[in-house]
Order: C-alpha cells, then sequence, then structure tokens
C-alpha cells in the first residue's frame, strides 16, 4: 500500500465494453442484454471483468416485477420511479447500497495509535512505541451491512473489518442453511433454490479442523453475485457470474454454503458485536476490556483462532459513513466527500 494513501472510494475503470450471452433467470420473460466491462488496469485477470444487465424501456408491468424481484427481499428497496421514457439497468432494482458501492474499489488506510494516547497495558512489547490501526473494508463487512439494510430500512451503513469467525456466527444463527456443497461435481446451484438476497459462505478447514471463513457473496440472481473480493486497494465491489466465484474460489478445496436470513434475523449494529465493546470479546481478550470507551467503540480486532493470542491481534477502524445521495433518478449513489480521502484524527 502506497504511504500516502489515504482511505476514499474510486471508481472502476471502463476501459472496454463488451456483450455476453448469460441471462438473468428472475428477468427470463423480459427482455435484456448482458455487458461485460472490463478494467484492464486492476492488476489480478480475475478482478478485471464486472457484469451488468440491460433492460431498455419497459412496461410499467414489468418494472413493479423487476423491482419486487430484485429488492423486495429488502426493507432498504430502490427509490428509482417508473418513466416509460427511460431505459433501465438491473442495477435500478437492486437495495440502494448495492447501487451506490457497485463499480467501486475501496483503497485502505493505516495509521498509528500513539502509545501516550492510553494505557497499552500488555498489548505492546517494550521494543513498540506505537500500535497500527487499519481501515479496512472487505466481502463480509459489505455483505453484513447489505444484509443489516435489509432487516433495517433506515440503516446507514459502516465500514469495518471484524473477525471472521464471530462473522461466521453471526450469519449462520440469523440464516437458515438451504444447500451445502463441497465437490466440483455439485455445481452449479441449483435456480429453484437459489433466490436474490441469498447468502454464500465459502469456507474451508484447517489441519487441525478449525473452520475459516474465506468469502461472502450476495445471490442477484441465479449463478449471479455481488461481492466485493477481498481487501486490498485493487479489489473491485461488483456484480460476477458463478464462473469467477468458483475459479477465485474452486469447489474441493473451498467448501459452499447457500443460506437465507430468517424472518424473524437480527443484525445489530457492527459496534455492538465486532467492536472492542463486545461482551464475547471482551471475554477472550480481558486486558481489552480497559480500553478507553471513544477508542474500544471505534476499534475491532481480528485474531487468530487457534493461538487466540494478543501477539495475533491486527487492530481496524470502525466508521460510519455518511448518509447515501441520489441521483436525478433517484438511483443511490456516494456522496461526493467519499470520494475524497477519509482522514482520520486518531
Amino acid at each position: 500500500m502506497p504511504k500516502t494513501a489515504k482511505a476514499e472510494f474510486v471508481l472502476l475503470k471502463d476501459d472496454q465494453i463488451k456483450s455476453c450471452s448469460l441471462q438473468l433467470f428472475e428477468a427470463r420473460n423480459i427482455e435484456h442484454q448482458c455487458l461485460i466491462t472490463i478494467d484492464d488496469s486492476s492488476p489480478l485477470e480475475f478482478w478485471k471483468n464486472r457484469l451488468s444487465f440491460h433492460f431498455g424501456k419497459i412496461s410499467e408491468q414489468e418494472f413493479i416485477a423487476l423491482k419486487n424481484t430484485y429488492s423486495g427481499w429488502s426493507k432498504s428497496q430502490t427509490a428509482v420511479n417508473y418513466d416509460q421514457n427511460k431505459s433501465y439497468q438491473l442495477i435500478d432494482f437492486l437495495p440502494p447500497l448495492i447501487q451506490a458501492l457497485n463499480g467501486h474499489r475501496f483503497i485502505p488506510e493505516e495509521t498509528s495509535l500513539k502509545s501516550k494516547d492510553w494505557n497499552f497495558r500488555g498489548l505492546l512489547s517494550s521494543s513498540q512505541n506505537n500500535l497500527k490501526k487499519y481501515l479496512y473494508m472487505n466481502c463480509w463487512g459489505l455483505v453484513y451491512e447489505v444484509l443489516r439494510a435489509a432487516k433495517h430500512s433506515q440503516t446507514e451503513p459502516s465500514i469495518f473489518m471484524a473477525q471472521a469467525s464471530v462473522m461466521l456466527a453471526q450469519l449462520r444463527k440469523n440464516s437458515n442453511l438451504l444447500l451445502s456443497l463441497q465437490e466440483p461435481s455439485e455445481f452449479p446451484i441449483p435456480n429453484a433454490l437459489s433466490k436474490p438476497g441469498d447468502i454464500i459462505l465459502v469456507m474451508h478447514k484447517s489441519l487441525t479442523g478449525y473452520e475459516y471463513l474465506d468469502h461472502i457473496a450476495i445471490a442477484i440472481d441465479d449463478d449471479i453475485y455481488f461481492e466485493k473480493a477481498g481487501t486490498g486497494e485493487d479489489v473491485p465491489i461488483r456484480i460476477i457470474d458463478e464462473e469467477i466465484l468458483v475459479k477465485i474460489w474452486p469447489p474441493g478445496v473451498f467448501r459452499y454454503e447457500l443460506r437465507r436470513l430468517n424472518q424473524s434475523a437480527t443484525l445489530p449494529h457492527p459496534q455492538e458485536i465486532f467492536s472492542l465493546n463486545s461482551p464475547e470479546i471482551k471475554k477472550q481478550f480481558a486486558p481489552l476490556a480497559e480500553i478507553p470507551l471513544n477508542i474500544s467503540q471505534n476499534t475491532s480486532i481480528t485474531w487468530d483462532i487457534e493461538s487466540k493470542s494478543l501477539s495475533s491481534i491486527s487492530w481496524f477502524h470502525m466508521i460510519d459513513l455518511a448518509p447515501l445521495s441520489r441521483d436525478d433518478t433517484k438511483k443511490a449513489r456516494l456522496p461526493d466527500k467519499l470520494y475524497q480521502p477519509l482522514l482520520i484524527d486518531k
């Protein structure tokens, strides 16, 4: 990461656009076209491509059907209105947070907490003078906020990293298992089982039997997913198909679960379950309980679940985003200030 980097959102490039043969299962009775947009600046081949689907002009009845299908699973629904003269895309019908974040990448930021800022107790070795703290945005932080908005329509999103084992337990507790897939022969996922808003968990087990969460994506349609493919500054936030998903996370090496949120699912604000104020984290790492509230409530950590050692902890900022903006069609967009450095005075 460049030392001058400051956390901010950056639009992906549209270097090439070409048609593709993919079709939306849920919109199979409405004429549409798939396009692949290519960002040639992406350093990895499987990060270059992202998908979009274009309907053109549609009837009001078709508009209502698409809206109900693609954001009906979320209490936070698209605010785009019908206009008989407008040409529509799939993104117009998805929940607002997906609309706003799709087609971006996020530049992470590293800061330091000085030892004089608070009492580190036994958290630093005698040779350390400060503690590195990061502002990152990864796949399950992104998915959790989309799902939280699906249950709480007025929620404002946050940027955070969180312990994978805590995230896995939280999502499993609030969802039903529809299907477990382990081998390549079990793919693709049957379209009769998957619906928009379903969750795809990608995991592996260590040699000692610990289960690790590697990736999460949200189903948009049959074999079509919304994801952020990692944490680094080159990682796209995008819509992809199952071919790319399994190319990055090959079945047989990784295990998949298809899950759907419970009707009664409760997804608290990230600070409640992923910050240092979380009762579970305080219980596991007792020294963290003495960190002042003004720091602990805006800080999350990740650790190695097998060692549970303080020396394996990584520290992360947690920040709330400003309210989403809307363009002239009422599609959600990021406010202008999120395209400027998100300076952290910590």
